[in-house]
């Protein structure tokens, strides 16, 4: 049914690419529609010569193989992901950064295995404060520099038994453009943490304070949140998926349907209002399976000039570290116009 949808491009160097919001209505992204974002250009990887590093404070340094890695327990997840800039385009006022209008979210089946595993082979030491995670992909910084794609995770969220090591997407090779031939995926977090091409991860005893974990995916302006501190959980946020905005049709009453999603965890209720936030009413939800995946949503509604969303999510806490980006009750998320004929 997706054949003859296309990633829509965004830039062509490094290649980012946004996945078309009418084919988020399957269980998993299709993976020649998962959404791509590269900060540099894609780098070529031998499978057969791959080996992943681990170092630092660790009593055990290791160098893994594929095949060695695959003699870990293995563990399957279907996980939403988005950009931690999707919507970029629209915000006001104006943020510097890649134009995603809001195409830059997928979900995919990933397997691999758990992250703990492997760090538990390599024997970290009692003053590791913090996991780093460096990407083959490589290029120049708005600063001038040449650096690796690098991020790092607390030692929480890196024992967390759903954050993997992934081979697989969606039942098959990881493909060039998502990390070929190993990633890293940390679910209920913006993709930035889930960093691809792994080729090395290192224990820290202190803070990583590299430029995309310190000056590229960090919070400034926000209210209740330091400058600077490092982006993590995705915030809560919907998709209204049919119909399109701006779309016309003829009948009293239309068919509207969605996605919901939050990395603090279930999505609990969704409303939608018809006279502009005067009244509000709930949507009927699709039971999800997991909270890394959405929830779909549907509703019926009347002849409308305008649609107004608002969402609900469960709160939920990462393995005791607190969500800076979590903010209780609800909130408008989006808008779509519609034209009667």
């Amino acid at each position: 049914m997706n054949q003859h949808l296309k990633l829509h491009p965004v830039t062509e160097r490094p290649i980012n690419a946004e996945t078309p919001l009418n084919s988020l209505g399957n269980a998993h992204t299709p993976t020649n529609l998962f959404y791509i974002r590269n900060h540099f250009d894609i780098p070529e990887l031998d499978s057969e010569q791959y080996q992943l590093k681990i170092n630092g404070s660790v009593t055990d340094p290791l160098e893994l193989t594929l095949k060695q890695l695959n003699d870990f327990p293995e563990k399957i997840l279907t996980v939403v992901m988005e950009c931690a800039g999707n919507g970029r385009s629209s915000m006001k006022p104006a943020i510097k950064g890649t134009l995603w209008n809001l195409g830059a979210i997928s979900q995919a089946e990933f397997t691999g295995t758990p992250l703990h595993y492997v760090l538990k082979a390599a024997n970290l030491t009692k003053d590791t404060k913090e996991i780093r995670f460096t990407g083959a992909d490589h290029g120049k910084l708005r600063t001038g520099e040449t650096e690796n794609y690098i991020r790092s995770l607390p030692l929480e969220m890196a024992y967390h038994p759903d954050t993997i090591l992934a081979w697989e997407m969606n039942g098959e090779t990881l493909s060039p453009q998502h990390g070929f031939p190993l990633r890293l995926v940390v679910p209920g977090w913006y993709g930035m943490a889930s960093v691809k091409w792994l080729q090395e991860i290192t224990a820290l005893t202190q803070p990583f304070k590299g430029f995309f974990q310190s000056q590229d995916y960090v919070y400034i302006g926000e209210e209740d949140i330091p400058d600077h501190t490092p982006v993590t959980n995705m915030r809560v946020r919907s998709l209204i998926i049919e119909p399109e905005s701006e779309s016309s049709f003829r009948k009293d009453r239309i068919h509207l349907s969605g996605i919901a999603w939050s990395g603090d965890g279930a999505v609990v209720k969704v409303e939608l209002s018809f006279d502009g936030g005067d009244s509000w009413k709930e949507a009927t939800l699709q039971a999800s399976t997991s909270t890394y995946e959405v929830t779909r949503w549907d509703m019926i509604g009347s002849q409308i000039a305008q649609v107004v969303l608002r969402l609900s999510p469960e709160p939920r806490i990462h393995q005791g570290i607190p969500n800076p980006s979590n903010r209780s009750g609800t909130r408008v998320d989006m808008e779509i116009i519609l034209f009667t004929r």
